[in-house]
């Protein structure tokens, strides 16, 4: 009797795993980058775009050079204006990693397919700009 139950609602567990680790494909469809891996990229022939998604008056204190600000609640609406192809290698960081993860992810899915994640600013060794005191 239960094998007979285990064998009907086999298939719809099958598939809902099946389901979900797509989704969950879809979604990593970003790589995680090192700062000297992004600033050899930086400086590489096809040029990357580097987009910081803090907050303007976190942008003013200190950036690092070089970079667009975009806050990541702004992504979606303002990134095809900025970066049109979508094959153009984007590094976006932001404080501490949590949001230009999440930015990370809303551009891989919009198709942007050269999407690196650096990270947070409190892990950039190189030089950077801003007011802070």
């Amino acid at each position: 009797m239960i094998i007979k139950k285990i064998k009907k609602i086999l298939p719809g567990i099958f598939a809902m795993i099946l389901f979900s680790s797509a989704a969950c494909t879809k979604s990593l469809s970003f790589t995680k980058i090192t700062p000297k891996d992004a600033l050899e990229l930086l400086k590489g022939e096809k040029k990357a775009v580097l987009i910081d998604v803090r907050t303007e008056e976190e942008y003013r204190l200190i950036r690092i050079p070089g970079s667009i600000l975009i806050p990541d609640y702004e992504i979606k609406d303002k990134i095809e204006k900025i970066v049109p192809d979508k094959n153009t290698p984007i590094i976006l960081y932001c404080r501490t990693g949590n949001r230009s993860a999440r930015a990370a992810k809303t551009l891989a899915e919009m198709g942007y397919t050269m999407v690196f994640d650096l990270g947070g600013i409190v892990d950039w060794p190189f030089d950077t700009e801003g007011d802070e005191i």
